[in-house]
């Protein structure tokens, strides 16, 4: 169960903002986990131009690999930032925390076992 926060420059249209969704869904699910993903993207100030994107994301630990997943998060991401909003590597910070499995509720019960859900990491492709 995967949670992501993610601060993009105010002013941006609902459906750039709608792309944005559905483009780090698809980066959660390739990385960290295949469902029960929540995602939460809020303005945040920014002077004309400014391109910065500040991703957070909430994870449980076990799955293995995390230091490449969170690599993997971040290209993923990067790219659908880079499209949608122009933003380079050095605007953009993706910081992944871990939380126990006791400390966190969704629907009413536990959350559901990683296995199942924890993707194979594959090589990100670079932009063509």
């Amino acid at each position: 169960m995967p949670f992501v926060r993610v601060d993009v420059p105010e002013g941006l249209s609902r459906e750039t903002k709608s792309r944005i969704h559905k483009g780090l869904h698809d980066a959660i699910a390739k990385s960290w986990f295949k469902e029960h993903i929540w995602i939460a993207i809020r303005d945040m100030y920014a002077e004309p131009g400014d391109k910065t994107v500040l991703l957070s994301c909430g994870v449980r630990p076990g799955r293995g690999q995390e230091a490449e997943r969170t690599k993997a998060l971040f290209d993923y991401a990067h790219k659908v930032m880079e499209k949608e909003i122009g933003t380079s590597p050095d605007e953009m910070i993706c910081m992944v925390h871990e939380f126990d499995q006791h400390m966190c509720i969704s629907g009413g019960g536990q959350l559901p076992a990683l296995d199942g859900g924890t993707p194979e990491l594959e090589r990100v492709l670079e932009p063509a």
